[in-house]
């Protein structure tokens, strides 16, 4: 592909989420799952209990990323099926990459949206003892990247309703939330516990945010990194290959 397709590309990929910004990002569900909800969680945690804002502030962060992120993905994709939207983008010369490449970008800067304008709340609130912003941006970043793809692999799941596909990932996202550090800090977890944590995307986002907003991270900073990085290439890789799939059987 020359550079000029590419750069075709790109553009048609900016278009649709320009698009989603404008028409998911205010839909009852996206709201609700990734803003509503996590701050909702966060809240029934933190409320009544004596935690340093070390401890609070990334949580926060850690969780809105997450929520948000993954939810636009979900909330788009079934809706347009059902509207034969989805499959018009396939029959105009724009590629599949494309497509969901755009759609990934919307979750993103959902994410980056929302969890930052979070973080900023939680700062003010809470207090942090040191802010090392590179490294907060870059995590959250990351994080919304490896999240949105990790909402848009659920997506093409067949089914029209974004409550269809909320459905089954909520049974991983909720797990994921008792596993990753958020309510019990990695160092108090046995060894069985650290294990299962460290193959959890969502706990290496939370180590890096504790890192940035100045506490020790677990993992350290290039495992972190490396494992966020090998998430999201993998959410990538396998949203592509299951769309293509669910392309075959339509």
């Amino acid at each position: 592909m020359g550079r000029a397709s590419i750069w075709d590309e790109l553009q048609r990929a900016w278009a649709i989420t320009v698009k989603d910004m404008r028409i998911y990002y205010l839909r009852p569900a996206s709201i609700m799952f990734g803003i509503l909800f996590p701050l909702t969680l966060f809240l029934s945690f933190t409320v009544g209990r004596n935690m340093p804002p070390e401890r609070l502030v990334p949580i926060l962060a850690a969780q809105t990323v997450f929520w948000a992120s993954s939810s636009i993905g979900p909330v788009a994709i079934p809706l347009e099926r059902r509207l034969k939207t989805f499959d018009r983008y396939l029959s105009a010369p724009i590629s599949l990459t494309s497509v969901l490449f755009g759609k990934i970008l919307a979750g993103v800067i959902y994410g980056l949206a929302v969890s930052t304008l979070s973080l900023a709340v939680g700062i003010a609130i809470y207090g942090a003892s040191k802010i090392n912003i590179p490294i907060i941006m870059f995590s959250l970043a990351l994080s919304s990247l490896g999240f949105s793809a990790f909402g848009i692999m659920f997506a093409s799941i067949p089914w029209e309703s974004p409550g269809e596909v909320m459905m089954p990932m909520n049974f991983v996202r909720i797990p994921l939330l008792f596993i990753s550090g958020l309510f019990i800090p990695l160092e108090n977890l046995p060894m069985l516990g650290q294990a299962v944590a460290f193959i959890s995307p969502l706990t290496h986002t939370l180590d890096l945010l504790k890192l940035g907003l100045g506490s020790n991270s677990f993992f350290g900073i290039a495992t972190n990194i490396s494992m966020l990085i090998l998430f999201t290439t993998l959410f990538i890789g396998m949203s592509t290959l299951f769309h293509r799939k669910t392309m075959k059987k339509e």
